[in-house]
């Protein structure tokens, strides 16, 4: 039995009711439900609501059975994978939303070896709490002295204690930190495990959006064949951390370390680290040119794209672009020209692409004509322009020319600062767009790591059939309410489109 066929056995039990008067009560087949009870076979969605209703159970434990259900359909790997992905959804959303002062001023961290005996060469630690208390300690030391504050780390994917206090000292700190890394990864238990890097991905993009990190990631898988990685300087000793002036070395198992202060010591380290990092794979590409976004020198479909508003780029002609493009910004042309050629090409590849967005979002493009660009390029949105895009999506919903969808707002927060886009086996890329002291931050992370981008896939491609997501029929009447609150604001005799572009086959 499985733990779903369980807890639906111990919920009839509990009832007080037989199989056949639920079967009654229900409308529903009797063999049916015998069979649901003892695991022989999964419910549908119809008879999953059905027998919910007559159980009488309480929100919370309908909650739980619909949990069960899911993990039964998907199993547990693909279940935790999901729950990952909205996490770090949230997670990026939340970051985006606040104002971080640059205001933090570290002081120099108390130790025991803080005395007036000199600096050993090197110090032996034991333990997983004195190991990440030494590398604490040694962190600190950089972001306190060193002018061009610098991290180097070869670490596993679980050791994420490391990240988590990285995050914390730069939050608000005045010095920029170059943090550069090697993730190990290794996947344990099958296809019924989650991605470790799904996991991981939370910490590290958490780093990339603070404006005073500069952060490149690459990483490994343990037992790849398709990736070699350059040689250990020990066995018993893996992993390491590298700052300005000096090593630490850290066992397999995270529980000793040795600090070295010993110039051959520190560069043997640092020729390993060049090595292994030109012999794995980036895990992050991060880039704050906005040109990258519409870059064409690469073949690509874009088969899904998760964005705060719905794509534009549909009903987005070179006379619109050309009218609200800031003709005063220093590189209007080549970007008008980038933008064009990208949007005419998306247009023609991008046939039965998936489109999720936010409501919430739309609501507020609808206030204030603000798309998702840096706002020194581009003028806003009139309120007509706003209401004939916003009549445009509409129809699209309505006779199917689109695979639309709206986030249910209220089960998942998606703000104005997260777009991904996943195009290919090989790419997805998150494009983050957002406000620090006043300024817009407009940067292209690429995740090329092949667990991640197909735990991606599946998730968006699983958000139509699930509760994250509203009906069309919610959808539209939403859209309706949208242009009779927002007609009067515009010209109440618009007739005709001011954007026109061909949508036969979109």
């Amino acid at each position: 039995m499985s733990l779903l066929s369980q807890k639906i056995a111990e919920h009839i039990s509990e009832s007080g009711e037989t199989v056949q008067s639920l079967a009654a009560m229900g409308n529903f087949n009797r063999t049916t439900l015998q069979r649901v009870k003892s695991g022989e076979r999964l419910p549908t969605r119809a008879f999953f609501k059905k027998l919910i209703k007559v159980l009488r159970l309480s929100p919370a434990e309908e909650a739980e059975l619909e949990t069960l259900l899911v993990i039964a359909q998907v199993g547990e790997g693909t279940y935790a994978n999901r729950q990952m992905i909205i996490e770090l959804i949230e997670t990026i959303s939340e970051l985006t939303e606040y104002k971080i002062p640059f205001s933090k001023q570290l002081q120099q961290r108390d130790s025991a070896e803080d005395t007036d005996e000199p600096t050993p060469a090197m110090l032996i630690v034991s333990g997983t709490k004195q190991v990440l208390s030494l590398i604490e300690y040694n962190i600190d030391q950089e972001l306190t002295l060193a002018t061009d504050p610098t991290v180097k780390l070869t670490i596993p994917y679980s050791f994420q204690a490391v990240y988590d206090y990285l995050f914390q000292q730069q939050l608000g700190n005045k010095k920029t930190l170059n943090l550069q890394d090697v993730l190990c990864l290794s996947r344990e238990g099958g296809d019924s495990a989650a991605n470790p890097l799904l996991g991981a991905l939370k910490h590290l993009i958490a780093l990339t959006l603070l404006d005073n990190v500069d952060y490149q990631s690459h990483c490994y898988t343990i037992g790849s064949e398709s990736h070699t990685v350059g040689p250990e300087i020990s066995a018993l000793f893996p992993y390491f951390m590298i700052t300005s002036t000096a090593v630490i070395t850290i066992s397999r198992d995270l529980s000793q370390a040795v600090r070295y202060q010993d110039a051959a010591f520190y560069d043997l380290y640092c020729d390993c680290f060049a090595e292994i990092q030109a012999s794995t794979r980036p895990f992050i590409l991060e880039s704050n040119n906005l040109f990258k976004v519409f870059d064409l020198a690469r073949n690509f479909k874009v088969e899904v794209v998760f964005e705060p508003l719905p794509c534009f780029a549909y009903y987005t002609d070179r006379a619109m672009l050309e009218a609200k493009l800031n003709k005063a910004f220093p590189y209007y042309e080549p970007l008008l020209e980038a933008v064009d050629r990208y949007f005419n090409y998306f247009r023609q590849v991008s046939t039965g692409m998936l489109n999720v967005f936010s409501l919430k979002n739309l609501r507020q493009f609808m206030d204030d004509g603000n798309l998702v660009f840096p706002e020194e390029i581009y003028h806003l949105l009139t309120p007509v322009e706003r209401l004939t895009i916003l009549q445009q999506v509409r129809d699209d919903l309505f006779h199917q020319r689109r695979r639309l969808f709206a986030v249910d707002d209220h089960k998942l927060f998606l703000n104005k600062a997260v777009e991904f886009i996943y195009e290919s086996s090989d790419c997805l890329r998150l494009v983050l767009h957002y406000k620090i002291g006043g300024r817009i931050v407009y940067k292209t992370i690429e995740l090329r790591e092949a667990g991640v981008i197909a735990a991606f896939k599946e998730f968006f491609l699983s958000l139509p059939d699930s509760d994250y997501v509203l009906s069309t029929e919610t959808t539209l009447a939403a859209l309706d309410a949208l242009l009779a609150e927002y007609g009067s604001a515009a010209d109440p005799n618009l007739t005709k489109p001011l954007v026109i572009v061909a949508q036969t086959g979109v």
